[in-house]
């Protein structure tokens, strides 16, 4: 390795703990139950509260792995799921407003918020709202079919509605190098899937009906979600292509374009929304695990435990993800 990229990793190993230290000292540590937060820029004026909800990052239903340096961080499911609780559990909740930025996630996840989503309107009788932000796509548009308003901003890229699953075959590459396969399995289709064998037209045949099963599915939910749209309109939009928020709203997809103080008006209008009495200016919060400060919407996070600079910095690869996904890939 050239000297001075030696160095440079030297320099960098032996400043980066020692920052993280430092950090550690200085900044207190977060939370283990979230706080309820007043949003900057919004007036406690009485009782009446909507609650943000973030939905942010891929959806997987897993913890976020730490490191050394870090701990496990709750998913994305388990943070959704805390905040509904906590919101069922508070009378002066009126609304809710998810904050969605995110190209989707694990089959699994998107519907187990979906789910989540659909009982705690069961349960607490009052509207929820979606505010797509950057991107709200496939697993991220699947969930925010259970919600009774879909707001966009004039830049969100969303739709991508379909199935996805990711995997490589890197066969001819290890036939060349004299590699092989030595997989020892029960039956034929017990390693389906293996990154160094070829797929036979059984197995190909197998995960295609998977995909298109949960695919029906998915067409089911927006279905049910846009009661507005047609099946075949349906069908027709989701081929897998992503829309712009003005090709999304002539197509039904979305119901309005704003801002966040829209989707604020727009959730005080929306049936079930009950004030406690008339004229009466909600406060508008959020769930944090950290201790100081008050936040403004665009700071709110999903997980707003700090991540470590590490992971910032150094390129740590996961272990390959052979599950179905609602997701947008370009």
């Amino acid at each position: 390795m050239n000297f001075r990229y030696k160095g440079f990793f030297l320099l960098l190993f032996g400043i980066l703990p020692f920052t993280h230290c430092i950090s550690i000292i200085m900044a207190p540590q977060p939370l283990t139950v979230p706080q309820e937060k007043l949003v900057d820029g919004f007036v406690d004026t009485g009782k009446d509260k909507i609650l943000i909800i973030p939905v942010e990052g891929e959806i997987f239903e897993r913890k976020i792995p730490g490191n050394a340096l870090t701990k496990d961080r709750d998913s994305l499911v388990s943070l959704v799921k805390i905040q509904l609780s906590l919101a069922l559990k508070d009378p002066d909740i009126k609304a809710v407003i998810l904050k969605i930025d995110s190209p989707g996630g694990s089959v699994t996840a998107s519907d187990l918020i979906y789910h989540e989503i659909l009982e705690f309107k069961k349960k607490k009788g009052i509207p929820v709202l979606a505010l797509f932000m950057d991107v709200a796509a496939s697993g991220a548009y699947y969930l925010s079919m259970a919600t009774d308003h879909i707001q966009a901003l004039p830049t969100t890229t969303t739709g991508s509605i379909g199935v996805i699953m990711f995997n490589i075959n890197a066969k001819e590459a290890l036939d060349k190098l004299g590699i092989k396969s030595m997989t020892i399995r029960s039956g034929p289709n017990k390693a389906t899937g293996n990154p160094v064998e070829e797929f036979t037209p059984e197995q190909r045949k197998i995960y295609q009906d998977l995909i298109m099963e949960n695919y029906e599915r998915f067409l089911q939910i927006v279905k049910k979600g846009r009661p507005k749209l047609k099946e075949s309109d349906v069908r027709r939009l989701a081929d897998g292509r992503i829309y712009s928020v003005n090709q999304a709203l002539q197509e039904g997809l979305v119901d309005s374009v704003g801002y966040f103080e829209d989707a604020i008006a727009t959730a005080t209008k929306l049936p079930g929304y009950r004030a406690s009495r008339p004229g009466i200016i909600p406060k508008i919060i959020f769930y944090s695990y950290q201790r100081l400060g008050q936040e403004n919407f665009y700071q709110i996070e999903s997980n707003s435990l700090p991540a470590n600079l590490l992971e910032n910095v150094l390129p740590f690869k996961t272990s390959p993800d052979y599950r179905l996904h609602y997701l947008f890939s370009p």
